[in-house]
């Protein structure tokens, strides 16, 4: 019985964690065994091609394993593994206590592991899994050609990852830009620290067109919109949604993977990474130049030939800032005092592929190159010495040079080296021979050509040689934790903030607050010196403090270090999974899950009013060029990633409106005014400009602590955008009723989506603004939190007007 009371302790311990290294080992974990999946299925098909005219898996089986196997790569295991790694080690590169948000965090990672097992459930259904190809290509994914709800589980798996990922970005940005210990500047963060913020700020701006074309894919195939199949929008308006977020993602995937081998090559090359400052500087370039280059994956689409020029040149250039990137570690390595540990092994041989992976992609900037080359094993090859090659063997050597941090264990350091070893030679064997078959197509599962077997049959072999070394390094790893050594605190005499302190880490992370001084050395003080002496004064080394003791300081402080076990971000993750699966599969099931969501998100919120959660940011943290307050900081993050939300929709607006072929083919374009009154349109206008203006009289009352003027700003506020939504349901209803509904064209299709996402704003307005008077009602609305509250509420209003200032000239005046 008592080993039972353990093992549920035990459980309840994991599913009511918010402590940064625990959903870190969660992010681990789960995306290990979503590569086990994944790469269990990449091993079927390559039987399968093994042999000419084999039977073994074929038809759609094949393409089901295809189109999962490359789904679960991309979204489910190479960003989960290295925000695995970010979420372990980047407050402890920063000396923060946790993650700005804590339980925003396990949130984020209920909702990717609830996301990637809607897209396993899509196996289990009548029409099986996804069969399309990872890239989901119009109009195959329309449901006259794929029936059944595989592929609607998938898209909505997509749109549930999505959401995760904008809620890790939102954190991952607010911690490093605004709780950065003191004396650790910009420029004195590790590389690997500064990849994943390079990460979360391409996420921040590529996920939204994929969150937006993932609800129109399921609008498409429930609702009987055609936003993918009327030649107006049609296959072109979801390659460019999926290509804005497609290739961003290829950076998002390898950025973690160079920091990661950035800190590994320069510890154990005994020397800082060379020429730091203009490899930032070319990270920030590739960030910028890869959102202009999207359009490359669409040479072969029949676009304008200046385009494809202006794409074809964006491509190369992109090539510049990654080709600085491999010199300076080149430089790094030269000259230095090298130790061939195993993660020094596995981030050299990174670079010898991401050196091949890299050099090969660059023919297929090449308009003409392209064009031969699109759709053959070239592509396949290039893609995965990238994808395998450099970011999987990347991130694996991240793992093995973190794991005696983590872990407090050592591995076996021959087995590592035969797991590195096995690894080069798999994606040898596996991707080399697929650059020899450039004149086979992709996605083919099956083929008579003697020419090819060989070949095929090299890869196959190089396929499960690579699967074996996984199995190796996993069974190094299990063994670590059983008999593994104990690790010292530093056993690589590495010199970033990770390494001050124990292995694993202890709860608060460090014993006082670090401070990293002008001459890079690393002092721990308490809170009170820093009040005494000022953080300034101690990073400058004016103030000795090498006799001021600790006590007082982090290891009894509250920030950023209480860490409140809590369901609520498993049980609303779940609730709200619950309540979009069941859409699909039972509506019951989905009535049942909007309960719970609901309930858990007022329970959420209710603590909230009780400040059961509020932490302020210390004022001694590195904070610029972010406000003071994490709130207002997470509440400009979001506002960011709101803009390209309603940019991909706007996008999609002119794409349809402007497209010379869907106005052919199809209606004309309305004018506004002849479909809608405008008169309600302006009148929706004053409605809610009043309301944001009586959120300002909001703000001035709480900011001068007057109750009245708080209460009637919040209660007009209230008042006003409940009127909004009021006269925009009665004016939907009177365009259903003139025969104006999703059957009607585009026009209104369009129109629908969005005023309807535009709504959807208003109401969580509602609620925010909600939640804002139950706090005054209790009390809890008073004091520097509670302004910067309602300030961060009041940005939000402010970007719901902005909205609308475009709604209603394109829908209702042109």
């Amino acid at each position: 019985m008592s080993r039972l009371r353990g093992f549920l302790a035990w459980v309840y311990r994991w599913i009511t964690t918010t402590d940064h290294k625990d959903i870190g080992l969660l992010y681990l974990v789960t995306s290990i065994a979503f590569l086990l999946i994944a790469g269990s299925l990449a091993l079927l098909f390559r039987v399968q091609l093994a042999i000419p005219k084999s039977n073994f898996l074929t038809g759609d089986a094949y393409y089901e394993a295809v189109t999962v196997h490359g789904l679960i790569m991309l979204l489910w295991f190479a960003s989960p593994f290295a925000f695995g790694l970010a979420n372990y080690i980047v407050p402890l590169q920063i000396g923060a206590r946790d993650l700005a948000f804590p339980r925003l965090n396990a949130l984020s990672y209920w909702l990717y592991l609830l996301s990637g097992l809607v897209l396993l459930a899509s196996f289990f259904t009548e029409s099986g899994a996804p069969n399309v190809g990872w890239t989901l290509y119009a109009p195959l994914t329309a449901r006259i050609y794929t029936p059944g709800i595989g592929l609607d589980l998938a898209a909505l798996a997509i749109f549930l990852f999505s959401l995760s990922v904008t809620l890790g970005t939102i954190n991952f940005l607010v911690t490093i830009a605004a709780m950065r210990a003191p004396g650790i500047g910009w420029f004195k963060m590790p590389m690997f620290t500064w990849s994943i913020l390079f990460t979360v700020i391409l996420m921040l701006w590529a996920f939204p067109p994929l969150m937006v074309g993932g609800a129109l894919l399921l609008l498409d195939r429930n609702l009987g919109t055609e936003f993918f199949l009327n030649p107006a929008g049609g296959a072109l308006l979801w390659d460019h949604l999926f290509w804005f977020f497609g290739h961003p993602e290829v950076y998002i995937l390898l950025f973690p993977a160079l920091g990661a081998m950035a800190d590994v090559i320069s510890t154990f090359s005994g020397k800082p990474i060379y020429a730091k400052r203009y490899i930032l500087t070319a990270f920030l370039i590739a960030t910028i130049i890869s959102f202009v280059v999207w359009m490359h994956h669409m040479f072969i689409t029949g676009t304008n030939i200046y385009t494809r020029l202006f794409y074809s040149i964006t491509t190369i250039l992109i090539s510049i800032p990654f080709e600085m990137a491999v010199m300076s570690f080149i430089f790094t390595l030269y000259k230095g005092r090298l130790v061939y540990t195993v993660p020094m092994l596995f981030a050299v041989g990174a670079l010898l592929n991401f050196i091949i992976g890299g050099s090969t992609g660059v023919y297929l900037g090449s308009i003409a190159i392209d064009r031969g080359f699109r759709g053959t094993y070239w592509v396949v090859a290039h893609f995965h010495y990238i994808l395998v090659g450099t970011v999987t063997l990347g991130l694996i050597a991240g793992l093995y040079y973190w794991w005696p941090k983590i872990t407090g264990r050592t591995y076996s350091e021959r087995l590592g080296k035969i797991h590195f070893a096995l690894a080069m030679l798999g994606v040898a064997l596996t991707f080399l021979p697929q650059f020899a078959l450039m004149d086979m197509p992709r996605r083919y599962f099956t083929y008579d050509i003697p020419e090819w077997v060989p070949l095929n049959q090299l890869s196959t072999l190089g396929a499960f040689i690579f699967g074996g070394s996984m199995a190796i390094g996993l069974v190094n790893f299990l063994y670590s934790l059983v008999k593994g050594g104990s690790a010292a605190p530093n056993p690589w005499n590495s010199w970033t903030l990770e390494w001050f302190t124990n292995s694993p880490p202890p709860k608060h992370n460090f014993d006082g607050v670090p401070v990293v001084r002008k001459d890079n050395t690393v002092v721990f003080v308490s809170e009170e010196a820093l009040s005494k002496y000022g953080k300034d004064a101690i990073v400058e080394g004016r103030v000795d403090v090498s006799n001021v003791p600790l006590s007082g300081g982090q290891s009894h402080s509250s920030h950023g270090l209480t860490h409140h076990g809590t369901t609520d971000p498993l049980v609303l993750a779940a609730g709200l999974t619950l309540a979009l699966f069941g859409l699909f599969v039972s509506k019951p099931l989905s009535y049942l899950g909007a309960i719970v969501f609901l309930l858990s998100l007022a329970r959420w919120l209710w603590k909230d009013v009780k400040n059961v959660f509020a932490e302020e940011l210390p004022g001694y943290v590195e904070h610029w060029p972010f406000p003071k307050d994490k709130i207002r900081s997470a509440m400009w993050v979001f506002i960011a990633s709101e803009v390209a939300t309603f940019g991909s929709i706007f996008s999609a607006y002119f794409f349809i409106r402007f497209n010379p072929v869907g106005k052919f083919l199809t209606e004309a374009w309305p004018p506004g005014y002849l479909v809608h009154d405008v008169n309600v349109g302006l009148i929706n206008t004053i409605i809610l400009f009043t309301g944001t203006m009586l959120f300002t009289l909001a703000y001035l009352g709480v900011k001068r602590d007057n109750y009245l003027i708080t209460l009637s700003g919040l209660l007009g506020t209230l008042f006003m955008a409940i009127y909004f939504l009021t006269v925009k349901y009665f004016e939907w209803k009177e365009l259903l009723i003139a025969g104006l509904g999703l059957d009607a064209g585009m026009y209104m299709q369009a129109y629908y989506v969005t005023t309807g996402a535009h709504a959807l704003h208003v109401i969580l307005g509602v609620l925010a603004t909600t939640y804002l008077l139950v706090k005054l009602f209790n009390g809890n609305l008073r004091g520097r939190q509670a302004l910067s509250e309602v300030l961060a509420v009041g940005i939000y209003w402010g970007i719901v007007e902005i909205v609308w200032t475009l709604v209603f000239p394109l829908y209702y005046l042109v």
